[in-house]
């Protein structure tokens, strides 16, 4: 498998990120997280172990660690590329942690997009969160697309989780985390459902230090707006890197410049790719002030 390379920092614990990124991206709400034994809005009877099941069909309850257990039956894919694709095996193996439900329109259909933490895995960061896209227009949902969208070792929907691109027609944003105390490294990823067949947008990666001298946070936030012609709107993304000063004395840390550093992107629907296609960017700016002052 041909995972980027990460550095293998101790695990996340949700209080210290939300702690550390006070004006980066949040993480998660916990009271939007759903356990698998609960019960899944409009569907009696059902429980989110039964709809994820609809993905995992081995999905079920381990006498032996009372835990949500099953096996992919084969890799899914990865919507960021060859980097993040896992072949692996060993992989397959999975527990069902907690799970975000979002109901959502495509080509004005109802469908439910869940999100599922499946566990993490030895030797390497990224954890495995598989979006499930369900038709949630007849009394049972049925699964329609599945793929697997982590890019760091934990992931949710991110709080501005969906987009308006058209009367029935949105798109999804997830974010991926992992902290080290100080550092915390995570990314957005924008995701198209259109035609019921998720596929990645882009991807924008993100890196806060919170240290003695100074305090470095970066922020995304997204926007549609009217695209002429088109059947469905541009998305826009500002990203913001805030430098400042702690006035601190007796610091060792390395002293960065104070200020704002601003990035724009949009992307707009392409009828001859059918897919969202970058209209312009300067997000490569970005990346190159994170490896100037992050190394990453």
């Amino acid at each position: 498998m041909a995972w980027r390379t990460i550095p293998a920092f101790a695990g996340l614990a949700l209080a210290s990120a939300l702690a550390l990124l006070a004006a980066a991206p949040a993480f998660a709400d916990e009271d939007r997280l759903m356990d698998a034994g609960d019960a899944v809005p409009g569907h009696p009877g059902m429980t989110y172990e039964d709809l994820v099941r609809l993905a995992v069909p081995d999905l079920a309850l381990s006498p032996d660690d009372h835990r949500v257990e099953g096996h992919l039956a084969a890799p899914p894919r990865h919507l960021g590329g060859p980097d993040y694709q896992d072949d692996d095996p060993a992989d397959l193996a999975v527990e069902l942690g907690a799970v975000e439900d979002k109901r959502i329109l495509v080509g004005g259909k109802k469908r439910i997009a869940l999100l599922a933490d499946l566990g993490g895995h030895e030797g390497r960061v990224e954890g495995t969160a598989l979006l499930i896209l369900l038709d949630d227009e007849g009394p049972t949902p049925k699964l329609i697309d599945m793929a697997d969208v982590a890019i760091d070792k934990d992931t949710v929907f991110a709080e501005q989780a969906v987009l308006p691109l058209a009367a029935g027609d949105v798109a999804l944003v997830t974010w991926s985390e992992h902290d080290d105390a100080d550092l915390t490294l995570g990314g957005y990823m924008l995701i198209s459902p259109i035609g019921d067949h998720l596929a990645m947008v882009a991807r924008i990666a993100l890196t806060s230090e919170n240290l003695c001298s100074w305090h470095g946070l970066e922020s995304v936030h997204f926007a549609t707006a009217p695209d002429p012609g088109s059947p469905y709107r541009r998305v826009l993304a500002t990203a913001k890197a805030v430098f400042t000063g702690t006035g601190e004395d007796g610091c060792n840390d390395e002293k960065h410049p104070k200020g704002t550093h601003v990035f724009h992107a949009s992307w707009r629907w392409s009828p001859a790719s059918r897919r969202y296609e970058t209209a312009r960017s300067t997000l490569g700016g970005l990346d190159a002030l994170n490896q100037k002052f992050f190394g990453g």
